[in-house]
């Protein structure tokens, strides 16, 4: 342990969104309602949105684009005060401030502001109108976390530890496991040595193992092939099952994630060479999107 708090500081609460760009709306709108089995809630010029079962508004906005990639990442903060205060934090810290707060168009968004990461990402700060319940009692199934690929970790650590983020974890491979709430992860980094970034996938979370290899079921009924999994990672412990959606995208489910229940700031745990990304040994190797 380090032996220190966490201050009272303004911070981000959890993921609260991922916004990406599709070449073929229709396509990804089908995957998304008929194979992934989330709600359309939104449609408004160019853009949809959906949202997993039981949560109050869209945790998935699709985009059309010429190429597939990550539009935004959308961040929950608790109130109008710590959004005033992350937004100052960020400017002083030389990172760019790509809106002022406003009113959000989608529903469920009070006020939205965007920033800029070190890579250039943009990130919504969302001021949600009804804040989701803790982990406990949420639905089991939501948009639990995002992987970023960055070029730069140590630079995007930084951004990411401005609005509240502490590292879980760190692995040989060059990945940082980000938390800002009990999970154990909401954001990560991958880091790339041929200069990637932007989205390497978005990951929901839907309960615990049994709800995984039901699902897994599911979905290979339904004619998607399973990428990568079923299997178990070392960092953050969830059972995981990937898969590719009609434009390329890797988005996962996974379940049984840990939490981290101490409000004392742990030492970033290490995981050496010999860790292979499933602690279970039967998973395979990660798929080649994986592979910088």
């Amino acid at each position: 342990m380090l032996g220190k708090k966490e201050t009272s500081m303004a911070k981000v609460s959890g993921l609260h969104r991922v916004g990406v760009r599709v070449p073929d709306l229709a396509a990804a709108c089908d995957f998304y309602e008929r194979v992934w089995s989330m709600e359309p809630v939104i449609a408004i010029a160019g853009e949809r949105g959906f949202r997993s079962q039981g949560e109050n508004h869209a945790d998935l906005m699709l985009a059309a684009g010429d190429t597939a990639g990550l539009d935004h990442l959308g961040l929950a903060v608790a109130s109008e005060a710590d959004l005033h205060a992350l937004l100052e934090r960020v400017g002083r810290a030389g990172h760019a401030v790509l809106s002022a707060p406003g009113q959000g168009v989608l529903a469920g968004d009070r006020l939205v502001a965007a920033v800029a990461d070190a890579d250039g990402n943009r990130v919504e700060l969302i001021v949600p109108s009804e804040p989701s319940g803790p982990r406990a009692t949420r639905s089991k199934r939501h948009l639990g976390h995002a992987v970023l690929w960055t070029p730069q970790v140590q630079a995007q650590e930084a951004f990411y530890a401005l609005i509240g983020f502490s590292v879980s974890d760190r692995t040989h491979m060059g990945m940082s496991f980000l938390r800002c709430n009990t999970d154990h992860h909401s954001v990560a980094l991958a880091a790339s040595r041929n200069g990637r970034k932007g989205l390497q996938h978005m990951a929901f979370d839907i309960g615990g193992v049994d709800e995984v290899m039901r699902e897994y079921a599911r979905l290979r009924a339904a004619g998607a092939e399973c990428i990568w999994g079923v299997g178990r990672h070392g960092p953050g412990n969830n059972v995981f099952a990937y898969f590719r959606d009609p434009a390329g995208l890797v988005v996962e489910y996974y379940g049984d994630m840990e939490r981290v229940e101490s409000v004392e700031v742990t030492q970033a745990r290490f995981w050496g060479p010999e860790h292979k990304g499933d602690i279970w040994g039967i998973a395979g190797a990660p798929p080649m999107q994986f592979r910088d």
